[in-house]
Formats: structure tokens, C-alpha cells, sequence
């Protein structure tokens, strides 16, 4: 059964839209089975989740534009990123905004209406969900409660440090323990 065909934009509250796209950050992280950083965001190039993956016999389907965002020139806060020639910190970080967006435009993104939710505030939420996805809040707990401190925050998580800064002042988004809370080692352990 189809999903109605929604015409407007879904009115949310800035702390809903974060709270959304958090979830589905930490729900990827999640699918990484990662228990410690860096998250390999380029993995999910290679192994998206099932659900995101549109039938085969589409011929531009949802598998080429995995395949091709590490080739994309991508566009950030004023400034255009090339994947192939960026540093590391900076690659990961443009593809990581970039796969709301392939989650978004995929046949299950369009099903639950993700892109009338983040329509109207897309950089927003780019950044909010790239921030999420690469420093999960189960491995930055992790990383506090061992020790790790701002210093190392950025190199830790292979992030640019102006988004280092951003990430390490937010508020954790999780309400809900996810499966990385257990398998992150604690530094008693």
C-alpha cells in the first residue's frame, strides 16, 4: 500500500526536527556497529541499510548515488568540497551532510515524507545530522568518561575542528540507548 501523497510541509519544532534526524544519525551509526571512533562513514557507502536501497531495475536508482557521493563536488557553507581531493577530516564531514540528503531522496525516505520534514531547513539539518552521525553521543560519553578531552576531540573523531567545537557544546541527543551504549568499553573495564 502506497503512502499518501503529502503537499506540504510537515510543521515541526526545531527541537522535534533535531531530536528526528539525531535518532536517525545514531540508528545509522547504529548500523556501523562501531565502538569506537572515527565512525567509518564511508561504510555506509559500501553497505547502506537495506531499506535505503531502491529496487535494482531502477536505472538511476538510489545504489548510483551511494556509489558516486565521494565523487560529487559538494557544496559547504560557501565553499565547494571535492571528496577525492579534501582532507580526510573534511571528506568525511561533507559526506556525511551529503547522506541526508541520498537517505532523503531514496524510495523509503520519500515513504515517511523526510523530504517535506527537512525541506525548509535542509543546511540545518545537514549539519546537525552529519555532526550526529560522526560523533555519535554514545562515543562521545565514552570519550569523556575515559578521559578524552576537546584537545584530542577532533583528531579522535576525524572532524574538522570548527565542527569539533560545535559538537563537543551539544546537548546529547539521545532518548533512547542504542546498541553502540553497550558495546563501547569503559575505561574501568
Amino acid at each position: 500500500m502506497a503512502a499518501p501523497e503529502l503537499k506540504s510541509m510537515i510543521v515541526t519544532s526545531q527541537e522535534e526536527r533535531r531530536w528526528f534526524i539525531g535518532q536517525l544519525a545514531l540508528g545509522l551509526a547504529a548500523h556501523l556497529n562501531v565502538s569506537k571512533p572515527p565512525v567509518p562513514v564511508e561504510e555506509l557507502l559500501r553497505n547502506p541499510p537495506a531499506v535505503y536501497i531502491s529496487p535494482p531495475e531502477e536505472v538511476m536508482g538510489f545504489s548510483f548515488v551511494w556509489e558516486t557521493v565521494l565523487e560529487q563536488p559538494i557544496y559547504v557553507g560557501g565553499r565547494v568540497i571535492v571528496p577525492t581531493i579534501s582532507p580526510v577530516d573534511e571528506k568525511r564531514y561533507a559526506v556525511a551532510r551529503e547522506l541526508l540528503s541520498t537517505i532523503s531522496d531514496s524510495d523509503h525516505g520519500e515513504e515517511i515524507g523526510l523530504p517535506l520534514f527537512i525541506s525548509a531547513y535542509l543546511w540545518e539539518l545537514k549539519d546537525y545530522f552529519a555532526r550526529v552521525l560522526l560523533a555519535p553521543d554514545p562515543l562521545v560519553r565514552a570519550f569523556r568518561e575515559n578521559g578524552g578531552d576537546f584537545g584530542d576531540f577532533a583528531s579522535s573523531f576525524l572532524i574538522p575542528p570548527r565542527i569539533a567545537l560545535i559538537r563537543w557544546n551539544e546537548p546529547f541527543t539521545s532518548f533512547w540507548s542504542s546498541s553502540l551504549d553497550s558495546d563501547i568499553p569503559s575505561r574501568s573495564t
